[in-house]
């Protein structure tokens, strides 16, 4: 299942998350505004940008759809 790090106040994520929906593709969320050590540990690791998206073609940072829909037709 497709892992997508999140914060609130990320318009990316929102339109991540619009997409995910509009194509009825499960993923779970995880909000890095409750998990602030994980977060930290991103951002050592380079990853600064949200959101995060860890899938089974690959892993991405911010809103790609050309990826997104990689993944979704992956499913089937």
């Amino acid at each position: 299942m497709l892992k997508l790090y999140t914060r609130r106040t990320c318009a990316e994520c929102a339109a991540t998350k619009l997409y995910l929906k509009t194509k009825k593709v499960d993923y779970e969320e995880i909000s890095l505004d409750k998990n602030p050590d994980l977060y930290d540990r991103f951002k050592a690791e380079g990853k600064k940008r949200t959101p995060i998206v860890e899938s089974s073609i690959g892993d991405w940072l911010g809103f790609s759809p050309k990826k997104l829909s990689e993944y979704a037709q992956s499913l089937s």
